[in-house]
């Protein structure tokens, strides 16, 4: 008188937990349930699959098998043993599967499922802790903003609880595209799994005065004809910084004029240049003088054609 080997048919040992062996049977039944797997032999296996399982989730059934199975050992169960109360009617089709999960698993699924292993994985996925998925928003911050860094109040929609209002540091030299991550404030997880991220992305409005191209800043700035003929100071602000900028005489329209270390900053604090381009503009009022200045520059231009031809 011998008895099968339920600890191999679940693939576990004599020391293998409850859970261990509830995992290897949702695993194997899902493998080897006929209205999937149709080779020869499964249908026999899942039904030693079920009893294996019936047998050694019962305290008492499993005292009682490995008493047995010590004194008689493995091999094929005897329908005259003790234990041959735990064979199972086999039905074919989906029914079988429900009628199991019903009286072992203590759900019931509805049979008119087009899948009957879905409630295995269901049930397999409500055990795994899952991450909460990440909340993605942005923040618009000004180029003084990103210059100097700030902190922000940033509202966002949180699951099931409505509006929620966080403070969001802005970091000093933050550029346009950026992300800032605040961790764990995204959607909460499930079944013991880590909350989601919040996820910014950041916006660097333009600026009226300046443009930023990577970390240097750019200003077009006006000339009068007598400042780009003979040079001059230009003064103009840049962030919190009062700058007197030397022109050189003879400028063209649509020059540059490059400040170093006077643009935009980066995270390390260094910076880039200033670069002035720069626009010749004669004013809209010249005075009576002024007039009389600019004939007299005219007939030097003019004798100096007709030298030149």
């Amino acid at each position: 008188m011998k008895y099968k080997n339920y600890y191999a048919i679940l693939e576990v040992n004599r020391k293998s937990s409850d859970q261990d062996i509830k995992l290897n049977f949702r695993r194997l039944a899902k493998e080897y349930h006929p209205d999937k797997n149709k080779t020869p032999g499964a249908e026999e296996k899942f039904k030693d699959i079920n009893e294996a399982y019936a047998v050694l989730m019962d305290t008492e059934k499993r005292r009682k098998y490995d008493r047995q199975v010590a004194k008689y050992g493995y091999g094929f169960a005897n329908i005259e043993s003790s234990l041959q109360d735990v064979k199972y009617e086999f039905k074919s089709g989906a029914n079988v599967f429900n009628d199991l999960l019903s009286q072992i698993l203590g759900f019931k699924k509805d049979n008119n499922s087009q899948n009957s292993s879905d409630d295995i994985d269901s049930q397999d996925r409500k055990q795994k802790p899952i991450k909460g998925t990440d909340i993605v928003t942005h923040l618009d911050v000004t180029l003084e903003e990103g210059f100097f860094g700030a902190e922000k109040k940033i509202a966002i929609k949180a699951y099931k609880t409505g509006m929620k209002t966080f403070s969001v540091k802005v970091p000093v030299g933050i550029k346009n595209g950026d992300k800032i991550r605040l961790a764990a404030l995204g959607n909460p997880g499930k079944n013991g799994g880590k909350n989601g991220d919040l996820i910014i992305h950041v916006k660097l409005l333009e600026d009226d005065e300046f443009k930023v191209s990577g970390l240097d800043l750019i200003k077009e700035i006006n000339v009068t004809p007598a400042v780009a003929a003979l040079g001059g100071k230009y003064k103009l602000q840049v962030m919190d910084e009062k700058l007197f900028v030397s022109l050189p005489k003879h400028l063209r329209d649509g020059e540059v004029v490059t400040v170093p270390n006077k643009g935009y900053i980066s995270e390390d604090g260094s910076r880039g240049d200033l670069n002035l381009k720069v626009h010749i503009d004669l004013p809209e009022d010249i005075s009576e003088r002024e007039e009389k200045l600019y004939e007299q520059i005219l007939k030097i231009e003019r004798k100096r054609e007709e030298f030149n031809y």
